[in-house]
């Protein structure tokens, strides 16, 4: 069975390494690819990097070499309930771009039900922004309910459901509903959304207050990285014919 992992960021995916000494780079210009190889099972992982262009660019070259049968993203998110605290581990029910009205709803057969209650693993609908907001704000398009705020599900919805892949979402809250970032992607980022290191050094120089919030942010994606990747390799770790089953009972609608 040929499954494709997508990651955003390689802090993402890091603790997968533990878990799979096997994971072997094959390539890392113009995005990281890695190789996996399980008993039934051919897993290859992107570094996609953040948001919607950089997404589309590793997806589309890598769909040209790589025919999954199930394509998984995951990654961090911002809780946008009380209740999704730094560390859960949650799947997307659904997903919805937030500049749009459109809706993926996502279907699970009873052995993924099964296996994701097994793990805690809460559904959530994951908005896609194309850079993060106001929290609060944009909780109310959830109307309560649980969701999450992330730069790339929704797309990834797209592009899978379009070409008749099934698809799943694991996302990790990496920042609860209360907790602000203190400072915008695009002054740590460059037009990839790629995080540079000498560009966070200026930041915290010209704005010391930042330092701490760099320092929350990371201890608490180091937490919810290992939470993530624990569960996403005891899914990888399940037999061939049983992913596949649950890949096949996958289903999804737009509204």
């Amino acid at each position: 069975m040929k499954i494709l992992v997508v990651s955003a960021l390689p802090q993402e995916w890091a603790p997968l390494k533990k878990h799979f000494p096997g994971l072997r780079p094959v390539h890392k210009k113009p995005y990281a690819r890695f190789a996996l190889d399980l008993p039934g099972k051919e897993i290859t992982l992107i570094e996609s990097g953040m948001g919607e262009n950089s997404l589309r660019q590793a997806v589309e070259a890598t769909l040209e070499t790589f025919c999954p049968e199930l394509i998984i993203f995951s990654g961090f998110a911002g809780g946008l309930h009380p209740d999704l605290c730094v560390g859960t581990v949650c799947v997307a029910s659904g997903a919805r771009p937030i500049d749009a009205d459109s809706v993926y709803s996502f279907g699970f057969c009873e052995e993924l039900d099964r296996f994701l209650a097994q793990k805690r693993v809460e559904p959530v609908l994951a908005l896609t922004a194309k850079s993060p907001g106001d929290k609060r704000l944009l909780a109310a398009l959830a109307c309560g309910k649980p969701a999450v705020l992330d730069m790339e599900t929704a797309s990834l919805a797209e592009a899978a459901c379009r070409r008749k892949i099934p698809f799943l979402c694991f996302r990790a809250i990496s920042d609860g509903i209360d907790q602000e970032l203190g400072f915008n992607l695009e002054d740590i980022c460059d037009e990839q959304y790629r995080v540079r290191l000498f560009r966070v050094i200026g930041l915290i120089f010209k704005k010391p207050s930042t330092l701490s919030g760099f320092l929350l942010l990371w201890r608490n994606s180091s937490f919810a990285a290992k939470r993530l990747c624990s569960v996403l390799a005891d899914f990888l770790n399940l037999p061939a014919d049983l992913l596949a089953r649950m890949a096949e009972g996958i289903t999804w609608e737009r509204q």
